[in-house]
């Protein structure tokens, strides 16, 4: 897009390091800022840093929306909001003023050559962080998001070593039909041994699937169906605990340590002739994952098969993808990109400040600086995945049994599907996506159908698409 007009040069808002020379303009994300950068991708100039006044006399980009339904991008610079991109933590943006071009580059890659952090342990790291943040927020009560899993039970002990029992509440959310019923049995055997204050949340359908107004997001994502859902999980804390709180949530830890571990572990190996020790990690993962090795072997070309297919069932033809996002080739790529994606999950929610006061440890910098300097191939035996984490916590807590396992809710999203079926389906009909033949609304129609009796859950696609008709005036 071109801007006639005059170039701004704009004040950094966000801890943005900006360069100008005679024909590039640099923004610089720090990782430290833990926020995202919105930039009008015209004239290079960051925006205001509240989101809704950067989107003002703004229209939705139908054809953005659109590539972010049927591309699946692991981290999504682009907005559905014409001429406006993000600039994600710990990457740098630089504008041609002259061609009137930009590139968007991960920084990620600098800290695997700083060994400053390499030998830490990572729960030490963690639960220093979480001191910092319980410091610079006047020592405030500690809620954690807590499933029973390994990040939310790595957080709810770095909590009471911090902040003492008596100053920190678990919350766990619980839906009676679904596999999340488990965490709330397991939380609630934890929290009574640990003698710390623990609430239960229950997920109710009416707050699933609700309006969204489009200025409160930036790209078209799952968390738009269960936006409701955490508004109400604030007003439940404020409830119980009043206002002096911040909250702890666990998200990232399984990107930073892989898991599951993804099919390039052997792939790289086998497509570099290493055939006999790529096998010798196919047959680890075997084991780990209780499939059989023909199972493991095939397990990418039969997912990205089905993801195919479910393109095919839900967009017509025109609309499909003709080439999907550049795959990492080696482990170390793939375990870059899944700490870039759980960077900018993380810093999305941030900067939509959806729930104030809201920390997520296992994306600090030094924890991610220490991930970056291990081996990926270190983070799982044929027993278990998470290694690193494990064993630090284990060292401290020998008693603690972690949980291999972890509830979803996906119960939940099929009976709040069942709930709102029929508005789901007259908005969907009604929308600039089925009006314009984007979408093929029988197919669409007969999944939802399917879902909402609770066969096969919801797939991807399906959920990205609802979420997209959700949103009011597009």
């Amino acid at each position: 897009m071109n801007n006639k007009g005059k170039r701004n040069q704009t004040r950094n808002r966000n801890s943005a390091q900006q360069h100008s020379t005679a024909e590039k303009i640099v923004h610089v994300n720090p990782l430290s800022s833990c926020k995202l950068i919105v930039i009008d991708n015209s004239s290079g100039s960051i925006m205001s840093g509240k989101f809704e006044q950067s989107i003002f006399n703004k229209e939705p980009d139908r054809f953005q929306i659109i590539r972010q339904l049927t591309q699946d991008d692991p981290v999504s610079t682009a907005t559905y909001w014409q001429g406006l991109i993000m600039l994600p933590p710990s990457h740098t943006y630089t504008y041609d003023t002259k061609l009137k071009t930009s590139t968007i580059e991960t920084n990620l890659t600098h800290f695997q050559d700083q060994p400053l952090f390499a030998n830490q342990d990572p729960f030490e790291l963690i639960i220093d962080y979480i001191a910092k943040e319980h410091n610079k927020n006047n020592y405030r009560k500690l809620v954690v998001r807590f499933s029973g899993g390994v990040d939310s039970t790595c957080l709810l002990l770095a909590a009471i070593e911090v902040a003492g029992k008596d100053h920190v509440t678990a919350i766990t959310w619980f839906d009676e039909k679904s596999s999340a019923n488990n965490d709330r049995n397991t939380a609630t055997v934890l929290c009574n041994t640990l003698d710390v204050n623990h609430i239960l949340f229950k997920l109710e359908p009416e707050d699933f699937f609700q309006d969204v107004n489009p200025a409160d997001h930036f790209h078209i994502n799952s968390s738009m169906a269960s936006e409701q859902v955490f508004k109400k999980e604030r007003d439940f804390i404020f409830s119980q605990l009043g206002d002096e709180y911040i909250v702890l949530d666990g998200h990232g830890g399984d990107h930073l340590f892989l898991d599951p571990v993804p099919v390039v572990a052997f792939q790289h190996l086998i497509r570099e002739k290493r055939f006999f020790k790529g096998f010798n990690i196919a047959a680890t993962i075997s084991k780990l994952t209780g499939s059989n090795l023909y199972q493991t072997l095939t397990q990418n070309r039969r997912q990205r098969n089905n993801e195919t297919d479910q393109l095919s069932y839900f967009f017509n033809s025109q609309f499909l993808p003709r080439r999907g996002a550049e795959k990492p080739k080696s482990l170390a790529e793939e375990h870059v990109q899944a700490i870039a994606q759980a960077v900018f999950q993380n810093a999305i929610s941030s900067t939509l400040n959806k729930f104030a006061n809201i920390i997520y440890p296992f994306t600090s910098q030094k924890i991610i600086e220490y991930a970056l300097t291990q081996d990926p191939y270190s983070m799982f035996d044929e027993n278990e995945t998470r290694l690193p984490i494990k064993r630090a916590f284990r060292k401290k807590h020998p008693n603690i049994l972690l949980r291999r396992d972890k509830g979803h809710i996906k119960g939940a999203y099929q009976k709040a599907l069942k709930f709102h079926q029929k508005n789901i389906i007259s908005k969907l009909r009604s929308s600039w996506m089925s009006r314009e033949n984007i979408i093929n609304m029988p197919n669409i129609e007969n999944s939802i159908n399917r879902s909402a009796m609770g066969f096969g859950g919801i797939e991807k696609y399906l959920l990205q698409i609802i979420c997209a008709s959700l949103i009011k005036n597009t």
